[in-house]
């Protein structure tokens, strides 16, 4: 636990730095709550990592001292601005022994929970090995040759591989979704208490709602649990979708005088939520909707201009570009596992491999089988579906309430002022339909189905609890007392502590330095070609942390790229 609560304390502090200077430098000064700003500042830092290391793979391993490197440059380019420093001086007089002791019960609470041993089934397929091949020798070309899921792109693997380094021995993969869920309770704490005081907004009643729905799905549930203690990049998804939808509510408020001023700008609050979308997909292309609706969001929310046209393309080739350039170097397809513009390269899959790859991960239509004859095909794979897991049948439930609820929308946004509702309204729409076309599993449909549900509690709150409530009042005059402050701050957050440690397996074991190591395989040592490698002998046969490179079943045709260089130059076809 002490090591995954130093990472995140380092992590807070640097990308606090980092997301503040780039907040600064875009100019985003619709985010001026203290608290909105800390947690803008942090996603924003967190991506601007992710992509950066992601990025620096193409050259260099991904070593603790690289990772080191890449953040300390990133922090010293933030201060250089004299807005960035005089911005953390007064962050800095902020600060106070009831606020850190708060944080820190925080931290441990989730430490507790998040330091259990790692059982997710795809840290044990690929993801574990993807990170450590990062950590070991950056970006390999043609490791999808070895097996499809290592061609996966994702930077939030690039984000934990500086911090997965061999001498922890394969026990602190969960270390980087532990930081993910301690920035949504910070969010949402700030969120709730935003929501109690004199200037509540729609954005922070949207957070305190759907966090309330999240954070519960997220810990207590049986599958969402079992991801959050593992470095699977679903997690990040999930809270991503909902600042995206945060963020573009805050930046919808402007007064008019606001208004006036950005239409004369590129770099404003508007960018916030692209940049943000653009950083989900570098995670996960599940993220995509994610990147339609923000980018329409920054072009049209104010009035079309090729300017505008012309900085999203930018932000959205630079930022995808070492996503894109990793992808085809480790599989020759820009979006892996999609065929779609894949290069005839000597280390790149086949189409063909690429199609069997997309079918098996993202195209559900073809997993049950074909219909019956004298069935509706469509109407018999619905069912077959939505038959298939309770989880399913959730998602059917809150599709039908979110479309009931989609009218109580519609009618608010005829008297509303808040005209990021719309753009809410199309997140989920456009998620909810590329989920639906791909791969609707629960965890990849659930930050896109909650938007509407949670949006219709967040405008009904605001209406009967909000600044003008005598309700409200009441409940600020409680807030502002400087004993029930610390309260606030401190009780619940002891209290989760405890609440986690009984939830811990029952017989509780305090792994008070380092967590379990990852579940031990058994392995046979083969060969192919000139290919050494390890293949899993117990079903099911997952890697884990088998030694490099692990591999269930090597084609014939492969062969290492540079047999002088061993594994790290690459594989490729004979064949080509």
């Amino acid at each position: 636990m002490l090591y995954f609560i130093a990472v995140w304390m380092f992590l807070l502090v640097a990308c606090s730095l980092i997301g503040i200077g780039l907040l600064n430098w875009l100019k985003a000064d619709s985010f001026e709550e203290v608290g909105d700003r800390i947690i803008a500042a942090l996603w924003l830092g967190v991506l601007a990592l992710a992509i950066s290391l992601l990025a620096t793979s193409l050259l260099l391993p991904l070593s603790p001292l690289v990772g080191a490197i890449v953040t300390i440059s990133w922090v010293a380019l933030s201060l250089l601005s004299q807005r960035t420093r005089t911005e953390l001086m007064v962050l800095r007089s902020l600060l106070s022994p009831s606020l850190i002791g708060g944080l820190l019960t925080l931290a441990l609470a989730i430490a507790a929970f998040t330091t259990q041993q790692v059982t997710w089934i795809d840290t044990g397929l690929y993801h574990y090995s993807a990170i450590q091949w990062l950590a070991k020798f950056g970006t390999v070309p043609g490791i999808a040759l070895l097996f499809p899921n290592l061609g996966f792109t994702s930077s939030w693997f690039a984000l934990a591989a500086p911090l997965n380094a061999e001498i922890f021995q394969s026990r602190v993969s969960a270390v980087i979704n532990g930081f993910a869920l301690l920035i949504a309770i910070l969010h949402f704490v700030i969120s709730l208490a935003h929501c109690f005081s004199r200037k509540s907004k729609i954005s922070d009643w949207f957070i305190a709602i759907s966090s309330l729905i999240i954070l519960p799905l997220v810990i207590l549930h049986d599958l969402t649990s079992v991801i959050l203690v593992s470095p699977s990049p679903d997690l990040p998804i999930i809270f991503l979708t909902q600042v995206v939808a945060w963020s573009i509510l805050i930046t919808s408020r402007n007064s008019t005088q606001e208004e006036n001023k950005v239409r004369t700008s590129i770099l404003e609050s508007r960018i916030i939520p692209l940049i943000i979308a653009v950083g989900a997909v570098t995670i996960k292309l599940t993220a995509l909707p994610l990147l339609l609706v923000s980018s329409l969001f920054y072009i049209f929310s104010i009035r079309l201009a090729f300017r505008r046209v012309f900085m999203s393309g930018a932000i959205i080739s630079l930022l995808l570009l070492p996503m894109v350039s990793v992808s085809i170097m480790t599989s020759g397809c820009p979006l892996y596992p999609s065929s779609f513009l894949c290069l005839n390269l000597p280390w790149a899959v086949t189409i063909q491999k690429a199609q069997e790859t997309a079918e098996r991960t993202h195209g559900w239509f073809t997993w049950y089988g074909s219909p019956p004859t004298d069935a509706n095909a469509w109407l018999w794979l619905f069912w077959k579906w939505f038959s298939e897991t309770k989880a399913n049948q959730a998602i059917a439930l809150v599709l039908v309430i979110s479309v009931i609820l989609g009218i109580y929308i519609v009618r608010s946004l005829m008297t509303s002022k808040i005209r990021g509702l719309i753009w809410l309204a199309a997140l989920e729409v456009c998620g909810i339909a590329f989920i639906m076309l791909t791969a609707p599993f629960f965890r990849f449909a659930v930050g896109y189905a909650i938007i509407l549900p949670a949006l219709s509690v967040a405008l009904f709150c605001q209406s009967k609890l909000g600044n003008h409530s005598s309700i409200n009042h009441r409940l600020m005059a409680l807030y502002e007392s400087n004993k029930l402050k610390k309260v606030f701050l401190i009780s619940p957050l002891f209290s989760l502590t405890l609440i986690s440690i009984l939830f811990i397996n029952q017989g509780i074991q305090f792994r008070l330095f380092l967590p379990p190591k990852l579940p031990q395989m058994k392995f046979a040592k083969k060969q192919v070609n000139d290919i050494v490698f390890f293949s899993p002998e117990i079903s099911p046969k997952l890697c884990w942390a088998t030694e490099l490179p692990c591999a269930f079943k090597i084609e014939e045709n492969i062969q290492l790229r540079d047999p002088s260089r061993g594994i790290q130059a690459g594989f490729v076809r004979n064949d080509y």
